[in-house]
């Protein structure tokens, strides 16, 4: 007996089959296109993702023995939207979490019903990354699409519409869309009338785990799997990373580095406060029932290495595919042992936490005539810690003590990337060495929801602990303590240009 966790990314899918001994029996990706219409947009084709989702189940199914699958469960990114037709087909493209064309749109939400009020039902600071003002968007912006569209999916319940037909979703996905009351678990229905849309046009929301339907017929023939095939709820990608890396109670966050970098950190209730506010921390339902998330973002984050090295290391990526190497790894083996003395705001398409200013734009301080493209490159993930370390601090001044950040992701593999993280937040770094923490919740998930493990509590035989600890060197942490306090004060005035130079 097996089970397919599928995760949905921005870049890419992936697909891992476990068996019911917690083995992982096979693991395949498929990689699709970012479509930028104009700066500012971030697009996908979701049918295209959905053939690639279709590609990646059936190479996993066919790399393993057995084929007695008896479930597949979703994790996938949030915020974004899906318009569909009444037969779930797609009559646009999809609009990511990190596309920032709907600022007025947002203003508009905070306008009519106040920021403070929607937080308080949604745990959500008002933003255009959130699914409702992309619909309403939609609905100001492209009439025809909006009235086209019987059906506006995240691409969580996308995916499980287009397996087993029916319009589900997780509360953890639901609490993604700025719509969704957290308290009561139930779509809101002010959030809704701003937005402009029926509850009809959305999907179910019901708990993690739980049973979606069972897989179309023409879908398993098409796929090549046999037998009751069961779908079950999955949800978010980051609480479903936080239970596939065995996130442990107590001092502990996880640090998930992407397209997107989160520091998301579990807690039994939403604490929902002014700070929490002004912060734009943001909380919603955990995949375990009964547990929320909390999260600073850094939108930019595994983007903003990816843009240096498609735009600057032609080298390096050339070297990798001849060497079969990481393109990646080969540029950071050239980086000094030393701390760089440029400074880099990694913020490429907007900050996250704590401005979450769709305004933002990168910048960079402390170049000279010396400087490599290495140095920049290095001042990159410079950047993108420092920015975490905000984040910890944020989180640690509201009361979440933080001792270890246990991190998962593609970045997690990198050991120069690890241990800058580790001397600038001064904090422990458990890097998991397997990197699909987010399709192994999923997996785990779909276990529970067919009885193979009784309580998500205590799924630990799922759970892949091989973990490289890394420790602060305390020479840099020193020199990181300094650097941080004048990379705020660049940070400062680079932000407070944001208004004045668009």
């Amino acid at each position: 007996m097996s089970v397919i966790g599928l995760d949905i990314g921005t870049a890419g899918c992936k697909a891992i089959l476990v068996g019911d001994d917690g083995r992982i029996l096979s693991k395949t990706s498929r990689s699709y296109q970012m479509i930028v219409p104009q700066p500012g947009w971030a697009e996908l084709d979701a049918r295209e993702v959905w053939q690639s989702v279709k590609t990646v189940i059936s190479e996993t199914r066919d790399k393993a023995a057995d084929n007695s699958i008896k479930a597949i469960s979703v994790s996938s990114m949030g915020d974004s939207i899906i318009p569909c037709d009444e037969n779930n087909i797609p009559v646009g493209n999809s609009i990511l979490a990190f596309d920032t064309r709907n600022i007025q749109e947002a203003a508009l939400f905070s306008e009519k019903l106040g920021r403070k009020r929607i937080f308080e039902i949604t745990g959500q600071p008002v933003h255009p990354t959130y699914s409702i003002v992309k619909i309403l968007w939609l609905q100001r912006n492209k009439p025809k699409i909006f009235q086209q569209a019987k059906k506006f999916f995240c691409y969580e319940d996308f995916i499980t519409a287009q397996l087993c037909g029916e319009a589900v979703m997780s509360h953890s996905s639901a609490g993604r869309t700025m719509a969704f009351d957290i308290n009561t678990l139930k779509w809101n229905d002010d959030l809704l009338a701003l937005g402009r849309i029926d509850e009809s046009r959305l999907a179910k929301p019901q708990a993690s785990g739980s049973l979606a339907g069972k897989i179309k017929k023409e879908v398993a023939d098409e796929l090549g799997l046999l037998g009751d095939v069961r779908i079950i709820t999955g949800g978010h990608d980051q609480p479903c990373g936080a239970l596939g890396c065995g996130l442990p109670q107590g001092n502990y966050a996880m640090d998930s580095t992407g397209t997107v970098e989160v520091l998301l950190v579990t807690s039994n209730q939403p604490i929902l406060t002014d700070e929490m506010l002004e912060s734009t921390i943001c909380f919603w339902p955990h995949v375990i029932e009964s547990q929320y998330c909390a999260c600073g973002q850094i939108l930019t984050a595994g983007a903003a290495f990816r843009w240096f090295r498609d735009t600057f290391a032609e080298l390096e990526i050339a070297d990798a595919s001849k060497q079969h190497k990481n393109a990646y790894d080969l540029i950071t083996s050239q980086f000094s042992e030393e701390p760089t003395s440029v400074f880099f705001v990694p913020h490429l398409s907007g900050s996250g936490t704590p401005e979450f200013t769709p305004l933002a734009k990168g910048a960079m301080y402390g170049a000279t005539l010396k400087t490599s493209r290495y140095d920049l490159a290095k001042s990159i993930l410079e950047g993108i810690c420092f920015e975490l370390k905000i984040n910890v601090d944020l989180l640690e001044k509201a009361g979440m003590k933080i001792d270890t950040l246990r991190c998962v992701g593609g970045a997690a593999l990198s050991n120069v990337w690890m241990q800058i993280k580790a001397d600038i937040t001064g904090k422990g770094i458990e890097a998991c060495k397997f990197v699909d923490q987010c399709p192994l919740g999923a997996a785990i998930l779909a276990a529970f929801g067919v009885g193979i493990i009784s309580n998500l509590n205590e799924s630990e035989t799922f759970v892949v602990r091989d973990l490289i600890l890394y420790d602060p060197i305390p020479k840099n942490q020193k020199i990181y303590e300094r650097r941080f306090k004048d990379y705020h004060r660049f940070r400062s005035s680079v932000f407070s240009l944001y208004e004045q130079i668009t």
